[in-house]
């Protein structure tokens, strides 16, 4: 049968592309299919269903296509830049036309199938609607948050932050009775991981208390991130707290609230994962936020299995105080915790040890006389105001009137990590928690190194090198530990 060389198109067409001559095509004869050309010989097409073949398009590719005239078996392919279309059956045809739809197609109604928002249920129980794929947050946390963001590697869509502890540079110089000074100084942990943090807007004023709305909403951001109970959103005053979210959400903004341990206003930090299941279900990776908490709550285990079973004669009172100077400059001289706050349930519940103030409150003044009364046989100084170590209490001027506690003689005073704006628990509270357990019961724990443990849990958390890891733990003013060997 004599196939018509007549061309459907004879005029050139600006899309079709020569191709150099090859091996047959599989409708050409040797090819298997016993199909040859009334000229004998083609020249080489790609084909829709060859590499390289781009879109699928025989026509835009230099391919056969199907002629729908004259009935029989036939075949058209791009001479040049002229194409030559022969006789096909009609039943190839609507084939192949369906084919080349459905290749040419296909990654058009991929991109329909995606997603354009997602939905997740902050600690409200609120559903909160953002475009998927967040490139811009807006952050309302004095660290906690940015930790989990790092931990998921996402901390690089941050694009505001609601608080200056991530802006500043902390300094403190003491001086001795004998008139030595001496200083330490140090970051918030995020910005010792993420310097750039300090170049992004603060919608909030440096002494944390002011929200600046109209930053805010210049930030633009598709979802701000706000935890309840940090210094900078305190759960203290639930009224102001509500106006602040209505606020935000009239600027037109998606806003996923968690709540920190303190809103809650018990002791335990078992919401600490509910948090950070909240955070990774932002991103898409609430698994690898479990997976983080799971990890935090081994340091936990650790210390509740080594102090299980001591009786309460033989527990150690401990004291939570807080060296607030400007308390001191009222007339107390530090600040307490009570057995109802998650710093009394650390040092009570974790590592088995005794609250030495006995009473309910946060952050309590005492006066030296109080204190005294307490005389506990530890003492932990955890960030009040700023950064305080042992030796202000041992070497102080202002001082001298609590030289004779029992702990400050037998030199079991101890700082706890320097965490800028500590209003709730952060990322490094595994930490908090060893440095309490080592403090109360030395023996029990002599052969970890709290120093060397710091060193690791920087790394698994954070993901950083070994000097990093040194940095981090310089930042949190924990190199104390090294010269004791603690």
């Amino acid at each position: 049968m004599a196939l018509d060389s007549t061309p459907l198109f004879s005029a050139p067409l600006p899309w079709a592309n020569p191709r150099p001559p090859s091996a047959s095509t599989p409708f050409e004869k040797g090819a298997g299919n016993g199909l040859t050309s009334s000229h004998g010989t083609t020249s080489r097409v790609s084909t829709p269903f060859e590499k390289g073949a781009g879109n699928g398009s025989p026509l835009l590719q230099g391919g056969k296509i199907p002629s729908p005239s004259r009935g029989g078996l036939g075949w058209g392919w791009v001479h040049g830049d002229v194409v030559s279309v022969f006789s096909s059956s009609s039943i190839v045809l609507p084939l192949l036309l369906a084919i080349t739809l459905a290749i040419t197609l296909w990654p058009l109604q991929a991109m329909a199938d995606t997603p354009k928002t997602r939905t997740i249920v902050d600690m409200r129980g609120k559903e909160i609607t953002f475009p998927a794929g967040l490139k811009k947050v807006a952050t309302m946390s004095d660290g906690f948050v940015e930790g989990i963001m790092t931990h998921l590697g996402v901390i690089d869509k941050v694009a505001a932050i609601g608080s200056w502890s991530m802006k500043r540079d902390y300094k403190y110089n003491f001086e001795t009775s004998s008139g030595e000074t001496y200083s330490y100084q140090g970051w918030n942990t995020m910005k010792y991981l993420h310097p750039w943090l300090d170049d992004l807007p603060c919608f909030n004023a440096p002494q944390g208390s002011v929200l600046n709305f109209e930053t805010l909403a210049k930030a633009e951001p598709e979802l701000v991130i706000m935890r309840v109970g940090d210094c900078t959103v305190s759960a203290d005053d639930k009224e102001k707290m509500a106006r602040t979210i209505r606020m935000i959400e009239d600027l037109g903004l998606p806003l996923a609230v968690i709540y920190a341990p303190g809103y809650f206003r018990k002791a335990d930090l078992a919401s600490l994962k509910d948090e950070m299941a909240v955070v990774g279900d932002i991103f898409g990776q609430k698994e690898k936020a479990l997976a983080l908490a799971d990890y935090l709550t081994g340091t936990e285990k650790l210390i509740r299995e080594r102090t299980a079973g001591i009786g309460e004669n033989k527990k150690p009172r401990l004291l939570y105080l807080g060296l607030n100077p400007d308390l001191r400059k009222k007339g107390s001289s530090g600040a307490v915790f009570g057995v109802n706050t998650p710093e009394s349930y650390i040092i009570e519940n974790v590592a088995g040890a005794k609250n030495a103030f006995r009473s309910q409150g946060d952050r309590i003044p005492l006066s030296a006389e109080q204190i005294y009364a307490l005389d506990p046989d530890v003492i932990v100084l955890p960030t009040s105001n700023g950064y305080h170590p042992p030796r202000e209490l041992y070497e102080a001027a202002y001082f001298e009137n609590l030289r004779e506690l029992r702990a400050v003689k037998n030199k079991r005073v101890y700082a706890m990590p320097w965490t800028p704006m500590n209003c709730a628990r952060r990322m490094e509270y595994p930490l908090d928690m060893l440095i309490i357990a080592k403090a109360a019961y030395p023996e029990r724990f002599r052969d970890i190194k709290v120093h060397e443990f710091a060193l690791q849990f920087y790394r698994d958390v954070y993901g950083v090198d070994a000097e990093k890891a040194k940095g981090l733990r310089n930042t949190q003013m924990l190199d104390w530990m090294i010269e004791h060997d603690f």
